[in-house]
C-alpha cells in the first residue's frame, strides 16, 4: 500500500473566555442550538438537503459576480469558505470584516466560496443569538482558495475548540477519476489512516490535520477509518459509503464522535467540493456568496458499519 505523507495546517485557538460564550448557548444535554432548514435529522445522521432563507446583511448565491455591494467585503482572488465541525457547538453567524455573511450555521455545514481580496480580513464567529464572539481574529488570506474550519469542542473534553485554515485546491481531476483529500476532525480519535481499499488517501492523521490530495477511481464508495499503523492495514473502527464526482477535487472530513455519548453526532464524513469538473485548472470561481450557509458538498458519507473499539 502506498504511504501518503499528511500536512500540518496552522492552527488560530480561541481564547477560554471565548469559550464559556459559546457554552453558555449550548442547550443543557450538550447539543448544538435548535437546527434550521439546512440542519440534520433528529438522528444526526442525514444529509442536509434544504437551504436557509439568506439574511438582508448576507451576500445572494448567484452564478455571477454582481461587484461589491455597499458595506461588503471587497472581492478579489482570495477564496474563503467556512466549515463548521465542532461536534458540540451549537449553530453559529460568521462575519468578514465586520459583515455578516453566514447566518445560524449548524453542525456540518460547509458554506460556498466567498471571493475576497488578498490579506488580512478580520473574521468573526458568533453563537447564533448571542452577543459575543467566540472567534475573532485577523486572518491574511493568499490568492486561491481556502476554508476556516472550526473544529474541536466546546466541553474541551478531548479537543480545544480551534478554527484552522485549511489551503484548498482547485485543481479538478481527470476523466474517470476524482482528486481526494482526507481532514481529521473527531476530537475523541486518535491518529487516524483513511483507506479506500488498498489506496491510502491520508496516512497518520492527527486530531486538526489534513491529508495531501491523492487520485482515486471515481466509482469508489467505501471509505475506511483505521487506527494508525505502519502498513495502513488495522482493523477499520469506521466504514463509510460515499458517492465521489468524477473528475472533481473534493475534500472529505471525518467529523462527529467516534464514541458517541447520548445525544452526541456519531462519526461520519463531510464532503465538500474543492473543484468542479468544469473549473478544470481554474481557482477564480465568481458569485458563490456565503450568505445561506448552504454546504458546498451536500453528500455525507454514510456509516455501512461502525466498531467503538480497538483505538
Amino acid at each position: 500500500m502506498q504511504r501518503n505523507s499528511k500536512t500540518r495546517r496552522g492552527v488560530l485557538t480561541v481564547a477560554g473566555g471565548a469559550l464559556a460564550a459559546l457554552a453558555g448557548c449550548s442547550n443543557s444535554d450538550g447539543q448544538s442550538g435548535t437546527p434550521t432548514e439546512t440542519g440534520t435529522a433528529s438522528d444526526g445522521m442525514e444529509p442536509m438537503t434544504e437551504t436557509a432563507e439568506p439574511t438582508e446583511s448576507g451576500t445572494e448565491q448567484g452564478t455571477e459576480s454582481e461587484g461589491t455591494e455597499e458595506g461588503m467585503p471587497p472581492e478579489g482572488d482570495a477564496m474563503l469558505r467556512v466549515a463548521h465541525l465542532a461536534p458540540d457547538a451549537p449553530n453559529v453567524d460568521v462575519a468578514v470584516d465586520g459583515t455578516t455573511v453566514l447566518t445560524d450555521v449548524p453542525f456540518e455545514t460547509v458554506s460556498d466560496y466567498l471571493a475576497l481580496t488578498t490579506g488580512e480580513h478580520q473574521v468573526t464567529v458568533t453563537p447564533t443569538g448571542g452577543s459575543e464572539a467566540v472567534f475573532d481574529e485577523a486572518v491574511t488570506l493568499d490568492a486561491g482558495r481556502q476554508t476556516a474550519a472550526a473544529i474541536g469542542e466546546v466541553s474541551g473534553e478531548n479537543q480545544p475548540f480551534t478554527v484552522t485554515l485549511l489551503t484548498d485546491d482547485a485543481t479538478a481531476a481527470e476523466a474517470g477519476s476524482t482528486r481526494v483529500r482526507a481532514v481529521h476532525t473527531i476530537p475523541d480519535a486518535p491518529a487516524v489512516d483513511v483507506t479506500s481499499g488498498e489506496t491510502v488517501i491520508a496516512d497518520g492523521l492527527e486530531f486538526g490535520e489534513a491529508g495531501d490530495y491523492v487520485t482515486v477511481p471515481s466509482d469508489v464508495t467505501a471509505v475506511e477509518l483505521r487506527p494508525d499503523n505502519l502498513n495502513n492495514d488495522a482493523e477499520p473502527v469506521a466504514t463509510f459509503s460515499v458517492d465521489l464526482t468524477e473528475m472533481a477535487a473534493q475534500t472529505v472530513f471525518a467529523a462527529g464522535y467516534l464514541e458517541p455519548s447520548g445525544d452526541q453526532p456519531g462519526a461520519r464524513l463531510v464532503v465538500a467540493t474543492d473543484a468542479e469538473p468544469s473549473e478544470m485548472g481554474g481557482g477564480t470561481e465568481t458569485g458563490t456568496g456565503m450568505g445561506t450557509g448552504t454546504p458546498s458538498g451536500t453528500e455525507m458519507g454514510t456509516p455501512t458499519g461502525t466498531s467503538t473499539g480497538g483505538m
